[in-house]
């Protein structure tokens, strides 16, 4: 009877363990690799028509990090095909941004999903920030992403400049304001749980990469 009850205890794990990895895999974004590197991801969506989206990416450096080329995405309520401003969530993974081109990308929303409230508020209130305070502008921006929802968890206090990418430092020092990305930061913790996200409001799109390349998001408005 004992062996039984043990044979019986093992099974009733290895299913638990079974249901509970497709659950994840289903809820999430059906993408084991993306799970890992947005983690935690909680309810993303995936764009419908967006499943196998060509990019191109090349860098901005005056209103954002990137400029990339959206195309193949088909006619949805979310986003369209041209030209977007896109910020990085994966600061220690490469990705050619000379005119880099990928294909067959999906991309998911980040609509209504809590955990993203912070940063969709920030991409809301970015153009405010920079047009009230000169000395702010898109390297804040993207440290200030970097810190709300990089993984792994991105500590400004705690990087050494050195392996900060080449646009934020010039002839070895910081070539940005730390004081005023930590402003940026204090704003947006005190504003996003009041912030309407309604109709008009702006939020991420995020283009899930392959896992050894920089994800990155993009700004869309809600409709």
């Amino acid at each position: 009877m004992k062996k039984l009850t043990v044979k019986f205890v093992n099974y009733l794990l290895v299913a638990i363990v079974i249901t509970v990895s497709i659950s994840c895999k289903d809820s999430v974004t059906g993408d084991p690799d993306l799970s890992e590197s947005l983690e935690p991801v909680e309810d993303v969506h995936m764009v419908p028509g967006a499943e196998n989206t060509t990019l191109t990416v090349n860098l901005n450096k005056e209103d954002a990090y990137f400029n990339v080329q959206f195309e193949n995405i088909e006619q949805n309520d979310v986003i369209a095909n041209g030209i977007r401003d896109a910020w990085c969530i994966d600061v220690w993974k490469p990705i050619d941004h000379n005119g880099g081109t990928y294909t067959d990308i999906e991309l998911y929303s980040t609509d209504r999903v809590e955990k993203w409230l912070p940063l969709n508020y920030l991409l809301n209130i970015q153009e405010e920030l920079i047009n009230e305070d000169t000395e702010i502008s898109w390297r804040e921006i993207q440290l200030a992403i970097w810190s709300l929802r990089a993984n792994p968890e991105f500590n400004l206090d705690e990087v050494d400049l050195v392996e900060l990418p080449g646009e934020f430092k010039k002839s070895g020092e910081p070539n940005f304001s730390q004081e005023k990305v930590e402003e940026i930061l204090n704003i947006v913790q005190e504003g996003y749980e009041d912030f309407d996200f309604s109709t008009g409001s702006k939020f991420a799109v995020i283009a899930a990469m392959p896992s050894d390349l920089q994800t990155f998001i993009t700004i869309v408005e809600k409709k």
